[in-house]
């Protein structure tokens, strides 16, 4: 449960599903989860009025997150941090996007932990650490159990670092299972206005907000 203060900044990184066109958004949010969170918040008289902020980056990996760590995460000092990256790590094992290649389980842990300690050694001591998460369906079983390797690292480290681990992943497929005649997702990775939803509910309930 987290321990958020009006005025508290809650930051949230991570890559498109997380960025969701924020840029286009007048309020800078963009129009997925983490709009859902903060409209819920708001809606809700006995919350915090925290100031949220979204600092996703769609294409990023955990090399890309890394390189833009100190201005949209270290600068800002958040209260709260909540990442969600990792599915476009295992994604350029189909292919090189930009110049990015895929990125090992053992190069994405040591990015994954570079970005907490130096997240911890800046001040902010409240994390959540989000399973990296795609709606696949069992279309590619070699990503589906590198995704897996992926969130199985989010989780260990969560509880190293005493972050609140949130299971998207999880959540969304067994809503996928429970309800396959919702459409969750536009494309197999990114999920419709329903399966963002879907990833707030699931972000509120882990960190108590």
């Amino acid at each position: 449960m987290f321990d958020v203060n009006d005025g508290d900044i809650v930051l949230f990184q991570g890559d498109s599903i997380t960025d969701c066109d924020r840029r286009e958004s007048p309020d800078g949010l963009g129009f997925g989860y983490v709009s859902v969170v903060s409209g819920t918040l708001a809606a809700n008289p006995t919350a915090p009025r925290a100031k949220i902020l979204n600092r996703g980056v769609g294409g990023d990996r955990t090399v890309e997150l890394l390189a833009r760590w100190n201005e949209d995460c270290e600068a800002i000092r958040p209260r709260v941090l909540s990442i969600m990256i990792g599915v476009n790590d295992v994604w350029r094992i189909v292919g090189e996007w930009n110049g990015q290649t895929y990125v090992d389980p053992e190069a994405f842990e040591s990015n994954y932990r570079t970005l907490l300690d130096r997240a911890v050694s800046a001040g902010i001591a409240q994390l959540a650490l989000c399973s990296p998460t795609m709606i696949e369906n069992g279309r590619d079983a070699r990503l589906r159990s590198l995704l897996e390797a992926r969130k199985e690292i989010v989780k260990s480290l969560a509880s190293e670092y005493r972050a609140v681990y949130v299971p998207t992943q999880e959540t969304q497929l067994a809503l996928l299972a429970g309800r396959p005649d919702v459409r969750w997702t536009a494309d197999g990775c990114h999920p419709t206005l329903t399966g963002h939803v879907a990833l707030a509910n699931a972000w509120l309930s882990a960190t108590g907000l």
